[in-house]
């Protein structure tokens, strides 16, 4: 795509009675060094429906490049983008400009590294994509086709791929999944959920907003992994 300008976790959860037993097999979400993209919502993935979210996709190259593109995906459904802000962009200039479809859900982007950035390593954010939570439930921000071009005159793709940026969306009357307040959903959630429902009513950890503490709560915060 941009060559004309400059030449999953997988999770298995079992559950049983009385004891919730959950075990989780990631795979390769993240990634540690190398050349890829990355999402992160400065913490916010528990955002209530009509919150706006700042979403930062950024890039990440071992290997100097001098051009980036792809195409950023989303539930139109569950979110909705309001606008997309440049101003701490490391691109130096755009063969594509960003531009983004709520009925398709998806946001393109293409442009370059011009001098010194594109003779060394760089880990900097291409753009920031301001969306709007518009239901609740679970949803997953994702690349797709990204391309980190190298600057050795070829333009060779080095992208070993992306993070993806799951969400967990709810009414503002509903409580958080993330029952430990730690920032991501996990098994200490589930394992402090299910306690929970033993003892007196707490609306923090009534998930379905049913006024009460049970097994219901266990099983829509089990179906969120």
């Amino acid at each position: 795509m941009i060559k004309k300008i400059f030449t999953t976790h997988h999770k298995k959860i079992i559950v049983g009675a009385p004891i919730v037993f959950l075990v989780i097999v990631s795979g390769g979400g993240m990634f540690g060094s190398g050349n890829y993209f990355s999402f992160a919502s400065n913490n916010k993935n528990f955002p209530i429906v009509g919150d706006m979210l700042p979403v930062t996709l950024a890039m990440n190259a071992d290997t100097p490049i001098n051009a980036v593109g792809g195409t950023v995906t989303f539930d139109p459904d569950m979110l909705n983008v309001t606008s997309l802000s440049r101003v701490t962009s490391s691109i130096d200039l755009w063969s594509e400009e960003p531009s983004y479809s709520n009925t398709e859900g998806t946001l393109h982007f293409s442009g370059g590294l011009v001098g010194e950035k594109a003779s060394l390593p760089i880990h900097g954010t291409i753009l920031t994509i301001n969306f709007t939570v518009l239901k609740p439930g679970k949803t997953v921000i994702t690349m797709k086709n990204g391309e980190l071009l190298a600057h050795d005159g070829e333009g060779t793709n080095v992208a070993l791929g992306s993070n993806t940026l799951s969400l967990y969306t709810r009414e503002m009357k509903n409580a958080s999944p993330d029952v430990n307040g730690d920032g991501v959903l996990s098994v200490s959630d589930a394992n402090a959920l299910y306690l929970k429902t033993f003892f007196t009513y707490d609306p923090q950890y009534d998930l379905n907003g049913d006024g009460r503490v049970s097994w219901a709560d266990v099983r829509l915060l089990i179906s969120l992994f």
